[in-house]
């Protein structure tokens, strides 16, 4: 009896270390959505169930929901539509609206348009924030 409450103590402890990592970390899931639209997809609904299923798993610092733009700023409102249906799908499904955070990603060229501009990047963020140091200044005398 003494062993089983002695591994039973250790599993508890164990379980407390490992869902209290402070290590920051994030994790992404892709909506791809049907090019110039924004209706959800059975594929970008299953990606969305697994980024809320992973949101679920304790308390994430925030969920930025990402999506770009073509590099002369056109198609912005469908952007902002896709931005709009990730995000309220997230909140119907459980995601606390308050952090999420939308990011519209202004894209470099024609080329990287083509590749990422049909998808939507749901980023799970957890741990603490990380705040960069502060540039190494030079002093010049």
């Amino acid at each position: 009896m003494k062993i089983f409450t002695v591994a039973a103590l250790l599993l508890l402890l164990s379980g407390c270390w490992w869902g209290s990592s402070v290590t920051p970390h994030s994790d992404y899931y892709v909506v791809t959505f049907a090019t110039g639209r924004a209706e959800l997809p059975p594929d970008g609904r299953r990606a969305l169930s697994y980024a809320t299923r992973d949101a679920d798993r304790g308390a994430p610092r925030a969920v930025a929901v990402k999506a770009y733009l073509r590099a002369d700023g056109s198609e912005r409102e469908l952007c902002e539509q896709r931005l709009k249906v990730v995000a309220d799908a997230l909140v119907e499904a459980g995601v606390a609206r308050n952090i999420i955070r939308l990011v519209p990603q202004p894209a470099i060229d024609d080329a990287e348009f083509a590749r990422l501009g049909n998808g939507v990047v749901v980023q799970v963020e957890r741990g603490e924030k990380v705040t960069p140091p502060p540039p190494v200044g030079t002093e010049s005398e």
